[in-house]
């Protein structure tokens, strides 16, 4: 299986994910490529990858997006396919950690959903929300 095998499997698995404010919408798979424009090429499918540190890099794939646009993306230079999220419109890339690997992404996605539960809307998380006891097991579930 490669590793473009894996991801559209991931993709195909995974569902999106809404809390109260925020959400990620992953990628469909099938539209894995198109997802990249505006990202690694624009729209008449030239590359936007300059080479420079702060640009966008060659070994980044785009598999989500959270509600303000800031990608979700897979960085394929490593096996074991760290996943790293970005400010979009800043001009720059400036990408930090997620998770260490995809694998890992969908342990924390399932923690996510488990909290989601119910507060998928802004006025579903105003009338039930997050207890610190809560967010505080979900933030260790995650670390560990």
């Amino acid at each position: 299986m490669t590793v473009l095998d894996k991801i559209r499997n991931f993709l195909s698995d995974t569902e999106d994910i809404s809390i109260g404010y925020n959400e990620i919408n992953f990628v469909d798979p099938d539209n894995l490529d198109e997802e990249q424009i505006g990202y690694s090429i624009d729209t008449n499918g030239n590359s936007l990858v300059t080479g420079n540190d702060d640009d966008w890099q060659e070994e980044w794939l785009v598999i989500a997006s959270d509600q303000l646009g800031d990608p979700i993306i897979i960085d394929l230079s490593s096996p074991n396919l760290p996943v790293l999220s970005a400010a979009h419109g800043e001009g720059s890339w400036q990408p930090v950690v997620v998770s260490d690997s995809l694998h890992k992404l969908k342990t924390i996605i399932s923690i996510l959903n488990d909290i989601s539960k119910g507060r998928t809307k802004p006025v579903d998380l105003e009338k039930n929300p997050i207890s610190d006891k809560e967010r505080q097991n979900a933030l260790k579930k995650i670390e560990e």
